[in-house]
């Protein structure tokens, strides 16, 4: 046999194995052939250290052919975190790679291992001429968030160390210490205080027959609907138990049983395990872990007395997104810890203001709008409200709308003091249009959407991310149920909020490079925000109101439309991977425009990104671009080529 024949066997040999292991098997024979040319086999008895984290980046990208290893990090008590293992088949040094600086975790041989080297020249040659090389990459890969989640599994051990970081690092079940105290549906109201008592309970949940819980029973509710009411101790307990319950499950983040502590301004959160009761989280448990939590700032807000007090109070609020950020949280769970505060402020500006006015002299709700109406604003950002009343009798029409006049200029004032500047579009309570009874929202909402036009609906979009704060919700309930009624057949409707929502294209040009600004103030940048979120948020908000979807959050938008499989599953997914990725990247970038004193704005120099950075970027944008065909394709009608599409 001939050296080139040998050569020949050993290199169909490595593509024979190549054609089954991602992303490689994308590619045709005669590129897997060239690329087996260039790969050698690499031996690593077992223990033998292959990347050690903070050391130099691998020059080579690895596929374990025999044998495993091991991927782990040391956290700062010197204690190994072993997070994943690799066999056969399987690549490591793809982070490292693409980092070009240090490798982020140690490699070690689990076992004697022969591994695939790949030079990391040749990956980027790949990545740069076959794009589902490229995508396989990014997405099994992490972006540079990644680095803040590998700090805080570093700190997970050191309990006594930084301790803001558990909130965001640790699951329910590392935290949860009581157990829960249950009662059968069937107790009675006597029975179940008697097992509280006994358990020194301040809280029982009702089961089921089949084990899920499903309500509470406090102490408060003993005292006040028991000793302090009329009802009887000897019927059912489910005549004072609370449901439907929150709960959270052992798996979920701490993150997120706080935000459904402070959503729901509850002390007792149960803990369920596949759905059945297996702990209670209570706030004396997060107190344990908080600094400057988000738990303590509400508390501290809702103490306030005067607007200087609670102004000085909100610049606490403010400086909680820094530590957010710097923490590594996710951007939908950042926004919606600052929403929840926002809505704490602006229910004690309210409260004080009719301790000063009075109270109201009818119903009210006072609803929030656009990206607050969403739960999803950034750094701080200017007023968008409404207020909505409970139609009054005729003799007292003058008087309703003295007093609401008067409560929506104080809260104006109020919130400019507590550093919420006016909204420039004049979206505010206090202008007289957006602050009316009941009867006239439903005539505007009906107008907008049975004789729509472009520019009443482009001005009316914001109202459609609308979400109360505080007052008597049920007056927005009957909007909201008007307005899903007038929705389902509103295709003319629709079809203009689809023209509307893919006016503005994604800065993508030939060759997918992005299209930046080339002169004036905002040279050789692009906004983040016009080009990137805002066309995620109109297309996830059409898709919502076309399938009756009653969430505002554009994340809960998306899930709900995937558990209602309105369309393809892979794309929303995607979307709410870039909308997640781009809100982040703002976040960033405001912080970091913040340390320089400069201009808070949504612009970025992509030339100042790393690779990654803009790759992933330009995957963002390919996302609204798949986007914009779906809805081009299910809500075109002639009326677009009258406005331009």
């Amino acid at each position: 046999m001939t050296a080139s024949s040998s050569t020949s066997i050993v290199t169909e040999n490595v593509v024979a194995f190549l054609e089954n292991i991602p992303p490689f098997q994308f590619l045709p024979a005669a590129e897997l052939r060239k690329l087996a040319r260039t790969m050698t086999l690499e031996y690593f008895p077992k223990d033998t250290v292959i990347l050690s984290a903070g050391r130099s980046a691998s020059d080579a990208l690895y596929i374990v052919q025999k044998g495993a290893v091991k991927l782990a990090l040391r956290t700062q008590v010197g204690k190994e975190l072993v997070l994943d293992m690799r066999s056969e088949g399987e690549i490591f040094g793809v982070l490292s790679l693409m980092s070009r600086d240090t490798a982020r975790l140690d490699v070690t041989a689990h076992e004697d291992a022969l591994c695939y080297a790949i030079p990391a020249e040749e990956i980027q040659d790949l990545m740069s001429r076959h794009r589902e090389v490229a995508d396989y990459f990014l997405r099994t890969s992490v972006t540079r968030y990644m680095e803040r989640s590998l700090n805080e599994l570093r700190a997970q051990t050191n309990l006594m160390g930084n301790t803001e970081q558990l909130l965001y690092s640790l699951s329910v079940r590392d935290v949860v210490r009581e157990l829960p105290i249950t009662c059968l549906e069937q107790t009675t109201i006597r029975e179940a205080a008697q097992v509280a008592a006994k358990a020194h309970a301040s809280s029982l949940f009702v089961v089921g027959t089949d084990g899920r819980a499903i309500g509470i029973v406090t102490d408060a509710d003993f005292a006040r609907k028991v000793v302090a009411g009329d009802i009887p101790a000897d019927l059912p307990v489910t005549q004072i138990m609370s449901a439907p319950l929150v709960s959270v499950e052992t798996g979920d983040g701490i993150f997120q049983a706080l935000l459904a502590m402070l959503s729901h301004d509850f002390h007792h959160l149960l803990v369920t395990e596949d759905g059945t009761p297996a702990g209670v989280l209570t706030s004396h448990d997060l107190m344990l872990l908080q600094g400057k939590s988000p738990l303590s700032l509400a508390r501290h807000l809702e103490q306030q007395q005067t607007i200087d007090d609670l102004a000085a109070a909100q610049k606490r609020v403010a400086d909680l997104l820094p530590l957010l950020m710097r923490e590594g949280a996710r951007a939908s769970h950042i926004t919606r810890v600052v929403a929840e505060l926002n809505d704490r402020l602006m229910s004690k500006v309210l409260e004080l203001a009719e301790a000063e006015l009075g109270p109201p002299p009818v119903a009210y709700c006072w609803v929030v709008l656009g990206s607050e109406g969403r739960r999803e604003q950034t750094f701080k950002t200017d007023q968008d409200n409404a207020l909505l009343y409970a139609d009054p009798p005729e003799e007292k029409a003058a008087l309703v709308r003295h007093y609401f006049t008067e409560l929506a200029d104080f809260a104006q004032a109020a919130l400019e003091r507590c550093g919420y500047p006016p909204c420039t579009g004049g979206y505010m309570a206090s202008n007289p249009r957006w602050r009316e009874p009941l009867s006239a929202w439903r005539a505007l909402f009906g107008e907008w959407i049975s004789q729509a036009e472009f520019h009443s609906v482009e001005d009316a979009l914001i109202f459609f991310d609308i979400r109360p704060v505080t007052g008597d919700f049920s007056l927005f309930d009957q909007l909201a149920a008007f307005n899903r009624k007038r929705l389902k057949n509103a295709s003319f409707f629709k079809s203009i909020l689809g023209c509307i929502s893919i006016t503005v294209k994604p800065p993508l040009g030939f060759f997918r490079t992005l299209v930046v600004e080339r002169t004036g103030e905002h040279k050789e940048q692009l906004d983040l925000k016009s080009y990137g979120t805002s066309p995620i948020v109109n297309a996830a908000r059409l898709f919502a109101l076309d399938a009756g979807v009653e969430h505002t959050n554009t994340v809960d938008r998306l899930i709900a439309l995937q558990s209602l499989s309105y369309a393809d599953s892979g794309l929303l997914r995607e979307m709410q991977e870039a909308f997640e990725f781009l809100t982040l990247m703002r976040l960033d970038n405001q912080l970091q425009q913040a340390k320089r004193r400069e201009p808070l704005s949504n612009y970025i120099n992509p030339g100042r990104l790393t690779r990654l950075q803009r790759n992933s970027l330009k995957e963002a944008f390919h996302t609204i671009t798949r986007v914009h065909s779906v809805i081009d394709e299910r809500f075109r009608t002639s009326v677009w080529s009258q406005l331009g599409q």
